[in-house]
């Protein structure tokens, strides 16, 4: 009598003609690149939260296991499809995004529950991509679709990794920086009355800056303005942006191999790595990168709209999403591509001083003659 088989990891399944079909559709891809895959029918007690992580392993090796069970005869396309919800169970694992997960007709699941509890009959329900038919191998095809949704969070992420010991706190900070941003390059104006605060961001945001010493109600008119040591604050924002330009700029173009024995910058055909490595670095990646953001003029685009938005976290952490929404590397990895940086960085100044000197000899001998 057949005794059944095990995904990897040692779940106990039920015998073959208990097969399951999983059907699994990520938020932010084409309805048409859904994972399907026949898998055995897990046993009746084991949970959805135990079964996704033997379908995504955070191993390599059970990982590989799980790809050579597509039928990429079917759809070639299967393990790029399972690659990119892999990467979004990674991000989950390292707090970077949430997840939600729904059943057939985008009823929520609870990951607690047993799968057996959300199994279909495969007999009247199609899977897979296209839809296949329902399995007849002597007995009842099983089918399970689950929706996952992908929501990111670098707020949630940078109190929850400790680079800021509050959201609160973080927050006020964002939101100060926000005004100041507003009233330095797009001179906007704050009135100092009670109630001018409506529909112009909070109180709190105009009391911290007033008690940090840079903002004051301007003498001329009962408008707050940006005091000198606001201007030399923003003075020294500006130069600590531009360190990170110098020094960093060249990681949002790398190319590297598995091993970072060969690696590459500014090529036109490479992966931003510039918040792994602020983060390798020591460096705060939420304040790294909003700065980045102002730097460049992202906040430009919400001139007519940040007033209003100013209150609400989500603007936030979309302006940060890049904090999170990222290519994670192994630290080891990092390492190396970092150390590699700075021997192109060097390199890079060496040629460009060599070609200073080039153009003053070449001045000078044209001066002279």
């Amino acid at each position: 009598m057949d005794k059944g088989s095990t995904v990897p990891g040692g779940t106990e399944l039920l015998p073959p003609n208990g097969e399951l079909q999983l059907q699994v559709s990520l938020s932010g891809m084409d309805a048409a690149d859904s994972l399907g895959i026949d898998l055995p029918k897990p046993s009746g007690d084991i949970s959805l939260s135990q079964f996704l992580d033997e379908v995504f392993p955070a191993d390599e090796q059970r990982q590989q296991q799980i790809v050579s069970m597509l039928d990429v005869r079917a759809n070639p396309d299967l393990p790029e499809i399972y690659e990119a919800i892999l990467s979004a169970f990674d991000e989950w694992r390292d707090g970077r995004c949430d997840l939600t997960f729904s059943g057939d007709g985008e009823l929520p699941l609870d990951l607690e529950e047993p799968v057996s509890k959300h199994l279909q009959d495969g007999a009247v329900v199609g899977v897979g991509n296209p839809p296949t038919p329902p399995l007849q191998k002597g007995g009842v095809a099983w089918a399970l679709k689950l929706r996952i949704d992908r929501k990111y969070s670098a707020i949630e992420y940078a109190v929850r990794h400790g680079f800021w010991d509050s959201k609160s706190a973080l927050i006020e900070w964002l939101q100060s920086h926000t005004l100041l941003y507003f009233m330095d390059k797009h001179e906007f104006r704050f009135e100092s009355a009670p109630d001018a605060a409506d529909g112009k961001g909070s109180l709190s945001v105009v009391g911290f800056l007033q008690r940090s010493g840079l903002i004051a109600v301007s003498q001329e008119a009962a408008v707050f303005t940006i005091t000198s040591e606001g201007r030399s604050n923003i003075g020294r924002l500006l130069a600590e942006t531009e360190s990170y330009i110098d020094l960093y700029d060249h990681f949002k173009d790398t190319v590297f191999g598995e091993d970072a024995e060969t690696v590459e910058f500014d090529t036109g055909q490479g992966t931003d790595l510039r918040v792994p490595v602020f983060i390798a670095e020591g460096l705060d990646p939420i304040r790294t990168v909003f700065l980045l953001r102002m730097y460049d003029g992202t906040l430009d685009a919400f001139a007519a709209t940040w007033q209003e938005r100013i209150d609400d976290e989500c603007f936030f952490d979309s302006i940060l999403e890049p904090v999170v929404n990222r290519q994670g590397v192994d630290e080891a990895l990092i390492d190396q591509i970092i150390g590699a940086g700075y021997v192109y960085l060097e390199e890079r100044h060496l040629a460009a001083r060599e070609s200073a000197e080039r153009e003053e000899i070449i001045h000078r001998v044209q001066a002279d003659t």
